[in-house]
């Protein structure tokens, strides 16, 4: 009995030496998506990921900026779509508008929200029928 007393004090005395000390691991989720690009043909934002795979439902708002001669306009959507009445107001005009899409925010399926950055330099083309026919083509 003594000796089971002895070990077990032995025991217990030797644990905090043999013990190691638990480091912390630290995780960074990675962002699903890497950036926004627009669909010229159906007028629609989607997101990519780092792999350039298209995400169509992923985009769930977004601001559309640009100015013309009228001043600047400033349309935010909830949505993947560009709204009709913006479509229609682009395809009437004379001249190609220079549109930025702004404050773009992604949700993945788990329903974690993203900003993604800025995506300007989109060019939309007004319908032919609203040229200017008279204007000279340079050859």
């Amino acid at each position: 009995m003594k000796n089971l007393l002895i070990t077990l004090l032995a025991l217990a005395f030797s644990m905090p030496v043999f013990s190691q000390e638990v480091e912390k691991i630290k995780i960074k989720k990675e962002d699903p998506f890497f950036k926004a690009e627009f669909d010229y043909t159906n007028y629609k934002v989607i997101a990519l990921d780092k792999y350039g795979n298209p995400y169509e439902k992923a985009i769930k708002s977004f601001v559309i900026t640009f100015q013309d001669t009228d001043g600047h306009f400033q349309s935010k959507v909830v949505g993947n779509e560009f709204p009709d009445k913006t479509v229609k107001y682009l395809k009437k005009r004379t001249k190609a508008t220079n549109l930025c899409l702004k404050e773009i925010v992604a949700e993945d399926e788990e329903g974690h929200q993203q900003k993604l950055p800025d995506a300007c330099g989109i060019l939309i083309y007004p319908d032919c029928k609203n040229c200017d026919p008279n204007k000279k083509k340079k050859h």
